[in-house]
């Protein structure tokens, strides 16, 4: 069956809310007296994200044409009708000698035919004919006209190739396979565009914070200089400190230009994940809460992983499709001989009402029964394509025992970066601190005249430059369990996403 995967029932009304919340300016800029958007959550973003996203709507489709191809392979056994009606006249002179006879046929005939899982093609048909004749009278047959009616059961039945209901249930069974592996496609995709849209929120948020510093950092350096300023004209300062102040308070505000674009694009990012076409709109304050604890085990994420991993169950499904088409392959490989066998009824009487009511009087009636062999010289074809589908099976079953490491590789990998990012913010948040009394200890010196405006700088610098790399190492933390989060496949339960059948 199809999978849908079920949205949080407020999507639409979020889509509705972020398509509304226009805004010329960008959300770190809004203009007093304007309302701030409301505020945005992750779990918000990635329900409106499934909703919207191309490569999901793609997928969905993909996944319904599974579903046509297994419909297409379960009507080769539907029953077929056919109808035929002909009209024909024919004339013969025996040996030229002035008897020329004539008959003028009418035939017509329907019928019904039914593939069975062994390979075997039934068919059941009825057909009725009227022959008038004309010529000498002693060539007239005893009925003029004469209405033929008939019943007719002929089975063909292959005994080697194309026998049994392995060969043909193939296509079923491999169209019905087909549709898991679409299914598992689907939820591949549906985290891949989760961890998309993780990126683009934490990133947002990185940006966003960043800019932050840049601003903070813009009004140290506009107060520097106007202390320096100040301080000149006490004469405590040089003009060289209040130029190097001057040059702080530019690279400042180069810093906050750069910073703004960057949460410019970091913006459209998540808006062409979450509402495509929508550049527009207004992005709200993000909802980022704060990690407390992190515990992670490589046994507990690997074996999540393995066990839910799309691409290995899709891979598993494809080995068991190219089995079948090894069996196939095997069972083709023999010689065609088909069994036909054919019985009926049939009745000639002076009107139609006669001969259909005496059809199936045993007095006129027929059987046959035969066999048709077919043998390829050399069966190339046939051992060729043994051939390949052995190969096919054997490559899927390498590529199989690859992917399987490569998840492997990846858990290690994945693990290892929350472990490292985890210590990583430890390290950098103790790092700030101390730049931070670093930066203050040498304002005071500074102001008590120990220090120069040079190393005042440099302790900014400093101080901004720790707090970035810990604004920078809590979102790789982020990052690091996300990435996680999707090879476990436990981001679905985290966002509440129900793959349903």
């Amino acid at each position: 069956m199809l999978k849908r995967f079920a949205l949080a029932p407020v999507a639409a009304l979020l889509l509705s809310t972020l398509a509304n919340a226009q805004a010329t300016q960008p959300a770190s800029e809004s203009q007093p007296g304007e309302s701030t958007p409301p505020r945005l959550t992750i779990e918000q973003c990635v329900a409106m994200a499934l909703d919207k996203n191309f490569d999901l709507r793609i997928q969905r489709i993909d996944t319904e044409s599974a579903v046509n191809t297994l419909e297409i392979a379960r009507a080769e056994y539907d029953p077929s009708f056919s109808a035929n009606a002909n009209r024909s006249y024919s004339r013969s002179d025996l040996y030229g000698a002035g008897n020329a006879s004539g008959t003028h046929e009418t035939d017509a005939s329907v019928s019904v035919s039914q593939k069975i899982i062994t390979g075997a093609t039934l068919q059941l048909g009825y057909a009725a004919s009227r022959r008038d004749y004309s010529g000498p009278s002693s060539s007239t047959p005893v009925f003029d006209p004469a209405w033929g009616s008939g019943l007719t059961l002929r089975v063909t039945q292959p005994l080697l190739k194309n026998f049994g209901s392995t060969v043909n249930k193939a296509t079923i069974e491999r169209a019905r396979l087909s549709i898991d592996r679409s299914n598992y496609d689907l939820k591949s995709t549906v985290l891949s565009t989760i961890r998309s849209v993780e990126d683009a929120y934490y990133n947002l948020d990185f940006v966003r914070a960043r800019l932050e510093v840049r601003k903070f950092s813009l009004e140290v350096a506009q107060k520097l200089l106007e202390e320096n300023k100040m301080r000149r004209q006490v004469g405590t300062a040089t003009n060289l400190d209040v130029l190097q102040a001057e040059v702080g308070v530019a690279t400042a505000q180069r810093d906050i230009i750069v910073a703004q674009k960057a949460v410019n694009d970091a913006e459209d990012a998540l808006l062409s994940l979450i509402n495509p076409f929508q550049f527009e709109a207004a992005i709200g304050p993000l909802a980022v809460s704060k990690i407390d604890d992190v515990s992670v085990s490589f046994a507990r994420s690997y074996k999540l992983a393995r066990d839910n991993s799309p691409s290995l169950a899709s891979t598993r499904l494809a080995i068991k499709q190219s089995e079948i088409d090894l069996a196939v392959a095997k069972r083709n490989r023999l010689p065609q001989l088909d069994l036909v066998g054919a019985a009926g009824y049939d009745a000639t009487r002076g009107t139609f009402g006669r001969a259909f009511n005496q059809t199936l009087s045993q007095d006129d009636h027929d059987w046959s029964v035969g066999a048709t062999l077919t043998y390829p010289w050399g069966r190339r074809r046939e051992r060729a394509n043994l051939a390949n589908a052995k190969a096919s099976l054997d490559s899927l079953q390498v590529g199989y025992e690859q992917l399987d490491q490569n998840v492997l590789v990846q858990v290690r990998t994945a693990v290892r970066s929350v472990q490292t990012s985890d210590e990583g913010v430890r390290i950098t948040t103790l790092a700030t601190k101390l730049s931070e009394q670093q930066y203050e200890l040498e304002k005071a010196r500074y102001d008590q005249g120990l220090s120069t405006f040079r190393r005042v700088q440099e302790a900014k610098e400093d101080y901004d430059t720790a707090r970035l790399a810990e604004i920078d190492a809590r979102v790789n933390l982020r990052l690091a369990l996300a990435e996680l989060a999707r090879l476990e496949t436990t981001s679905l339960n985290r966002y509440n996403v129900q793959l349903g059948e």
